[in-house]
C-alpha cells in the first residue's frame, strides 16, 4: 500500500509525536542489511551502527530479496517489545512511500523479508531509487527515526493514466422483461376450491355426528377464547401458506399451543360441571 510522506507518518499514531524527540530513549542495535541473488551471492552484507548508513546502493529485482534485520533496546540496554516497527521505502523523486511491517521473532528482535509477491506488488511497477528507513515506535520508551540508505528498484514503470476519448457515446438500448405468463382464472379457482374443501368436509362431518353448537353458551368467555384460539391457528395457515417462512410460523404455532389447550381444557370442564 503506498502513502504521501505526510500521510504515512500522520497515519502511524503515536509515532507521531515520538518520531525526533529528544527525550526518546529506544535506541536500534545489530542492525543488518543484506541483499542476496538466487545464486546465493551477497550484493550488500552490512552491519550499522545508529546513526551510520550503508554507503553502496544495490539494485533490487524480484530475484533479489532484501532482508533487514534489527534490535530494539532502551537506555539501560533492555530488549524492548515495540509498539510499532515498520520499514519505510520513501521514492526519491516521486516522495511516494511504501512501509512493510518487521516482524517480532523473540523479545527486542525484529526483521523483516521483502517476499515476491510484496515486491511485484508494491515495488515492481515504481522503479528509480528509494530511501530506506526503519520507522520504530514504543509507549514507554518513545520513538526512533533512523535512515538506513538507499536502494535501486529495477522495473517497468506502471502506466496509470487512463486515455480519454471525447465524442458521442453509443446509443444504450433498454428492452423490459417479458409479461410472465400467470395461469387462467378457471386454474386459479378450481386450486382456490380444493384448497377450502377440507374445511368444508369438515363442518360436514360435525353436522353428520350431532355437534350441538348452542352449548357453548353455557360457557361464553371461555368457548370465546378457545375458538379464537383455534381461529388464529387457521389464520396461521393461511398467512404460511401466503408467503410466511416456515421457521416463524413454527414458533407462532408454539405460542399458540399452551394457551389453546389451557383454554380448551378450562371450558370443557367448566361445560362438564354444568352438565352435572
Amino acid at each position: 500500500m503506498r502513502f504521501s510522506k505526510g500521510a504515512f507518518f500522520a497515519g502511524l499514531g503515536v509515532l507521531a509525536t515520538l518520531i525526533g524527540s529528544s527525550s526518546a530513549s529506544l535506541s536500534a542495535k545489530s542492525v543488518k542489511v543484506r541483499v542476496t541473488e538466487r545464486t546465493g551471492d551477497k550484493l550488500l552484507d552490512q552491519s550499522l551502527v545508529y546513526p551510520k548508513q550503508f554507503t553502496k546502493v544495490p539494485t533490487l529485482q524480484a530475484t533479489t530479496p532484501l532482508s533487514i534485520a534489527f534490535e530494539a533496546q532502551d537506555a539501560d540496554k533492555k530488549a524492548v517489545e515495540l509498539a510499532q516497527a515498520f520499514v519505510s521505502f520513501q521514492h526519491a523523486s516521486t516522495g511516494a512511500e511504501v512501509a512493510f511491517a518487521a516482524k517480532m521473532s523473540k523479545l527486542g528482535s525484529y526483521k523483516l523479508d521483502i517476499t515476491r509477491k510484496q515486491f511485484r506488488t508494491h515495488l515492481d511497477g515504481h522503479p528509480g531509487e528509494y530511501k530506506i528507513s526503519l520507522v520504530l515506535g514504543s509507549f514507554e520508551h518513545g520513538g526512533l527515526f533512523y535512515p538506513l540508505g538507499s536502494v535501486k528498484v529495477s522495473g517497468k514503470a506502471a502506466t496509470t493514466e487512463e486515455k480519454v476519448v471525447y465524442g458521442a457515446k453509443p446509443e444504450i438500448h433498454h428492452q423490459f422483461a417479458e409479461a410472465q405468463k400467470m395461469p387462467s382464472i378457471v386454474v386459479s379457482l378450481v386450486f382456490a376450491g380444493l384448497t377450502a374443501a377440507p374445511l368444508v368436509g369438515l363442518l360436514g362431518v360435525w353436522a353428520a355426528l350431532g355437534v350441538n353448537a348452542k352449548g357453548l353458551g353455557k360457557e361464553p368467555v371461555g368457548s370465546a377464547v378457545f375458538l379464537g384460539l383455534v381461529t388464529a391457528y387457521m389464520g396461521l395457515a393461511v398467512a404460511y401458506w401466503v408467503g410466511v417462512k416456515l421457521f416463524p410460523t413454527l414458533t407462532y404455532a408454539a405460542v399458540l399451543a399452551l394457551p389453546t389447550y389451557l383454554a380448551g381444557q378450562y371450558t370443557l370442564s367448566k361445560r362438564i360441571e354444568k352438565n352435572i
